[in-house]
């Protein structure tokens, strides 16, 4: 499929031109299989111009785009960031009249937001709304590093499940809303406590509003806790309650975004209900902190949790948690049961490493993939490759094993001949050692 970028348009159009003349465009190059996937993403030099030169292809065309991907400028000149938000009003109104999308991606209007006003904001997400309000074959939908207030958030999801509520199959929420502390508060509902930004909550779209729901990709974030709480009450209460074909869960856990201390916390029980009214629910799991504590780990991973894909990334040079509690915990939950992806970073060295990873490794039974990095010295590596060499795992397809700030040439010699020795026996093991 042809992707019709606006930014870098070249036949009929380039910086130096003020219009846009597609007459010069080769002979069928507008026909409807070539302006179906479109990406909305302006220049600097295009929004310095008195009138954006696109708009008259975009009136013209639009009723045949079918995927649509909206990319905010990188800017923080003000000038150029009002007049990117005309553009972007314009263009989506265009599609609002014109247009009935497969897929449409928003990216970046974060940055956006960052620099302009109130109102200017409000017209924005009110245009945004009214194109979704228009759209009724939506399969996919994406929304990354957006930073909408709560409220507007909600809204959003609202329009989504009124008008493309059959046919949404796809749905990423990444950044999508952000933490405000002043708007928080406490809310009463079924005997247990939700906290929540606003009363906006209450109108909060559930699960069940997206019967054809497959694919959810989301922050760990007020949404999420009260989509998956609220369910987990509803299945409780309601008899012969049907199940969604919701099946991949991606969930993005960073510590930087909000404090730990304001989410509510998706219990065991949760996830429990939640497996029931999704039986093939999988969760992939991209947990990434720079103050490791057991305390955020029990939070965030319980039992019932079904995680088949999980990262952990930590950058803490200063390592207060040592691994044995994070493959401890794993164990306890049970997690090596369905774990068939890992992968975990660390920026640190890791002393335990021997002692704490063979035993959780053998107990994943489904393992398929398996990528470590850490600094040197990682006790225990050289032991842990010595160990597949003589007992091969059953399950393990693929091993990356990353390595920095190896000092010692005798220990980058032993460690090479390792990984030497893994590709004569056939294991698909790569270890990269760096100095």
């Amino acid at each position: 499929m042809f992707r019709f970028v606006f930014s870098c348009i070249r036949k009929g159009f380039n910086q130096s031109n003020t219009s846009l003349d597609t007459s010069e465009w080769p002979e069928g190059f507008c026909s409807p299989s070539v302006c179906k996937e479109i990406i909305f993403a302006l220049t600097e030099t295009q929004l310095s111009m008195d009138t954006c030169p696109i708009m008259e292809f975009v009136q013209k065309y639009s009723s045949q785009f079918q995927h649509v991907e909206i990319e905010c400028i990188h800017s923080t000149e003000k000038r150029l960031i009002k007049r990117w938000c005309v553009h972007f009003k314009v263009f989506l109104h265009i599609l609002t009249s014109n247009s009935q999308l497969i897929s449409v991606k928003f990216l970046y209007l974060s940055n956006c937001f960052q620099h302009i006003d109130t109102p200017t904001y409000v017209d924005i997400c009110r245009t945004i709304s009214l194109f979704l309000e228009s759209q009724h074959r939506l399969k996919r939908v994406e929304f990354r590093i957006c930073s909408f207030r709560f409220n507007e958030g909600v809204e959003l999801l609202g329009k989504l499940t009124e008008n493309s509520r059959e046919s949404l199959t796809h749905l990423v929420l990444v950044l999508f809303v952000r933490y405000e502390p002043m708007d928080k508060v406490i809310s009463s509902s079924h005997d247990s406590f939700v906290i929540c930004p606003s009363t906006a909550a209450q109108t909060l779209p559930s699960l069940i509003d997206f019967p054809s729901l497959k694919t959810l990709e989301i922050d760990y974030s007020f949404i999420l806790e009260n989509k998956v709480a609220r369910q987990s009450t509803a299945i409780q209460t309601v008899k012969n309650c049907g199940t969604l074909v919701l099946s991949n869960l991606f969930i993005h856990y960073d510590n930087r975004r909000t404090p730990i201390e304001v989410f509510r916390g998706l219990t065991s029980t949760d996830w429990r209900f939640l497996k029931i009214l999704c039986p093939d629910l999988q969760v992939e799991l991209l947990f990434y902190t720079n103050s490791p504590s057991r305390r955020e780990l029990e939070f965030i991973i319980v039992p019932n949790m079904p995680i088949t894909q999980m990262t952990y990334l930590c950058d803490n040079f200063d390592m207060e948690m040592d691994t044995g509690v994070l493959f401890g915990h794993l164990l306890a939950c049970k997690t090596n049961d369905h774990l068939v992806s890992l992968s975990v970073g660390w920026e640190m060295p890791i002393p335990d490493l021997a002692h704490a990873f063979p035993p959780f490794l053998q107990a994943c039974r489904k393992l398929k993939c398996l990528d470590l990095s850490v600094s040197h010295p990682a006790n225990g590596v050289d032991i842990l490759m010595q160990s597949w060499l003589e007992n091969r795992p059953e399950t393990l397809e693929k091993v990356r094993i990353n390595i920095t700030e190896i000092e010692e040439e005798d220990e980058y010699a032993n460690l090479m001949s390792l990984a030497g020795e893994f590709k004569l026996r056939g294991l698909n093991v790569n270890v990269n050692l760096y100095f």
